[in-house]
């Protein structure tokens, strides 16, 4: 093992995944981010030998990785709009839907205008942090009912320089009498029925605060239309990211829920139904 080359380790690494029925491009993942390395920094370490203590993480790394854990909690880190952010079993891992959500935020939201902006859930911090560092204007702050996930978004504020604003708060109950301009949330929005389609790796390490919703994955969505009108100025914005199978469901739900207001689908790359926009009345 202390012999081998970073291109063995990765031979012998992709072998072992595929052979337990996982991803085997894992390896260069986990190489990349214990290294801080880019695909080229990778190619030109291929032919080094491994260090013998490296050598002995990366096989304790890849053997989780074949009972299912994650990469990302493996190596502590995942990648996010173009960042490395910090991950644990605390909080989700940021997936490339959520990028798209705050690609349509940035993407239609006025960058020069000094919006204060909720990003709610916030879990590991990813939405607001990178609002934060894309749009300088605006005040974000970031909420969320978990003080463990809110000490992973304050590592993450300190590894990426922001100093934003933390509040615990289920749903709205810390944020009593405060309005903001946009809402941006990626909250527990599955069904807990739906546990039998997901993949173990999730049900056996993703935190379930951060995953499950009552009524139908709806639930939260539910106390959140309720109280918007009192967050959320007029003319106020919300973006949230949705279950792809909820698509007129969320819609009927905001349309009994909120007396005045439009609300927006949006499907993702892969053309599944994952985003919502509410533009509140003014």
């Amino acid at each position: 093992m202390s012999k081998w080359t970073y291109f063995e380790a990765q031979q012998w690494a992709s072998s072992f995944l595929k052979a337990a029925g996982m991803d085997p491009a894992t390896p260069q993942f986990i190489l990349e981010m214990i290294h801080d390395w880019k695909l080229t920094d990778l190619v030109l370490h291929n032919r080094e030998i491994m260090p013998a203590d490296e050598a002995f993480r990366f096989t304790r790394a890849v053997e989780r990785i074949a009972n299912a854990e994650p990469a990302q909690y493996v190596v502590g880190k995942a990648p996010f709009f173009g960042r490395v952010f910090v991950v644990n079993r605390d909080v989700l891992i940021p997936e490339s839907e959520t990028e798209e959500l705050v690609e349509w935020v940035l993407a239609t939201m006025p960058a020069d205008r000094p919006l204060r902006v909720l990003d709610l859930g916030t879990g590991s911090g990813v939405i607001g942090i990178t609002l934060a560092l894309e749009r300088p204007q605006w005040q974000v702050t970031l909420s969320d009912i978990s003080t463990s996930a809110l000490r992973v978004a304050l590592a993450n504020q300190r590894l990426h320089g922001t100093n934003l604003r933390q509040v615990e708060s289920d749903l709205f109950a810390g944020l009593a009498g405060q309005k903001f301009d946009l809402i941006v949330t990626n909250p527990p929005y599955i069904a807990v029925d739906e546990v039998n389609e997901m993949d173990r790796s999730v049900i056996e390490y993703v935190p379930p605060l951060a995953l499950f919703a009552s009524e139908g994955g709806l639930g939260f969505y539910r106390r959140l239309f309720t109280e918007l009108p009192e967050h959320l100025v007029a003319g106020g914005v919300l973006f949230g990211e949705t279950g792809y199978k909820q698509e007129q469901r969320i819609q009927d739900l905001f349309h009994r829920t909120v007396a005045d207001g439009q609300i927006q689908t949006k499907h993702d790359m892969a053309d599944r139904m994952r985003m919502i926009r509410v533009d509140l009345g003014k």
